[in-house]
């Protein structure tokens, strides 16, 4: 399975969920935003949502400001 992360294309051998392809990549993924598809995920869905052949996922660093 085929995804782009981060406009870098990776190849999957089997279907993950996003929550898992996260860990994977970013073990410490606190204070990211993560959008499949350019529809940002809430971080309570990543479990349950499974990656789809082609999906584009694009995580962004959260800062706060002021």
């Amino acid at each position: 399975m085929q995804l782009t992360l981060n406009d870098h294309s990776i190849q999957l051998s089997a279907p993950v969920t996003l929550a898992a392809l996260i860990r994977q990549h970013y073990p410490d993924n606190n204070g990211i935003a993560v959008a499949v598809n350019q529809q940002v995920v809430n971080k309570s869905l990543w479990e349950q949502t499974e990656l789809q052949p082609e999906d584009r996922i694009s995580l962004f660093t959260v800062v706060a400001g002021g």
